[in-house]
């Protein structure tokens, strides 16, 4: 194992990820760059495992006053982990551990998804390890059709969901260029006073990087809803071969009578099923419209000692 400086492994990095098999845009080197520059400001050093002087993980973490944790920012970070070759995951942890139990270091790694292999070696290879859920991370599982979809929820939200539809049937949604995020950050402001004050300058910078870099990767799933020429939802989603991850909304108070929020990502939802997709991810929080369009329950995962 060795620590090098972030900004000098972006090649390293990216190769990895590739081949990772957890490979969602929350691990990429893009993603770990704009949250490096934009909101903690800082190039910190990241943990390189090696094999006969190969690469096979990385490990985007710090040590701090005696603790080890991921480097992140809990206002956006949903999912973090380590970025491994298929294989190598088992040498990667035992390595890490003899290292942590080497510094007698404390452990606080969180949001994990539940099957993390630090989930599944950790409590096994360090001593007075805990693993916890903390924050609901709901998970929809797509059919192939939207008829399947529907037949999928419950008889009064299928009725619900249908009836909103119907009464915003002149509303399209289309995908969005990073240029029009302008778009995304006023309906988010409009819609919620909490969003507003979430995007300061930094948190705005922020989202504006990764849209442009994760639209060259074709990740970028910027979209919104319009009646006639107006928007009056929108969605700041990312997406990978065969899921969807739903990271952020906002919507226009004043069409509050067509559900602008649920209309937005229900036909998101449509257009998913119609890609091919298997997962509408819906990210941390536990709000009840997830629930109303068909996710199941799941949490994240803490590891600490």
């Amino acid at each position: 194992m060795r620590f090098e400086k972030m900004s000098r492994c972006s090649t390293v990095w990216r190769e990895l990820f590739i081949n990772s098999p957890n490979s969602s845009p929350f691990l990429s080197y893009e993603w770990f760059y704009a949250l490096c520059n934009n909101l903690l400001k800082t190039d910190p050093e990241v943990m390189i495992f090696q094999q006969n002087d190969r690469p096979v993980g990385i490990f985007p973490a710090i040590i701090e006053n005696g603790t080890l944790k991921f480097f992140g920012d809990e206002r956006v970070t949903d999912i973090i982990d380590i970025i491994y070759v298929p294989g190598y995951e088992r040498q990667i942890i035992e390595e890490l551990a003899s290292f942590i139990i080497s510094r007698d270091l404390r452990i606080d790694l969180f949001p994990l998804e539940g099957n993390s292999p630090l989930i599944e070696c950790f409590p096994e290879l360090v001593a007075d390890v805990i693993t916890e859920q903390i924050d609901l991370c709901p998970m929809l599982s797509l059919p192939d059709s939207w008829e399947g979809y529907l037949n999928n929820l419950n008889g009064k939200l299928r009725h619900e969901l249908r009836r909103k539809l119907r009464k915003a049937i002149g509303v399209k949604i289309r995908s969005m260029e990073p240029e029009h995020i302008g778009i995304l950050f006023k309906l988010m402001s409009d819609s919620d006073r909490n969003k507003k004050k979430f995007l300061t300058s930094d948190v705005r910078e922020f989202f504006k990087t990764i849209a442009n870099s994760f639209f060259t990767n074709r990740w970028l799933r910027l979209r919104a809803a319009y009646l006639d020429t107006r928007p009056i939802g929108a969605i700041f989603s990312f997406q990978t071969k065969d899921r969807i991850y739903l990271y952020n909304t906002g919507f226009d108070p004043e069409f509050y009578y067509l559900s602008p929020g649920i209309v937005t990502i229900g036909l998101d939802i449509k257009s998913a099923i119609d890609e091919g997709k298997r997962y509408y991810d819906f990210l941390r929080g536990g709000e009840d419209y997830k629930f109303r369009l068909g996710a199941k329950e799941r949490y994240t995962m803490r590891i600490q000692r």
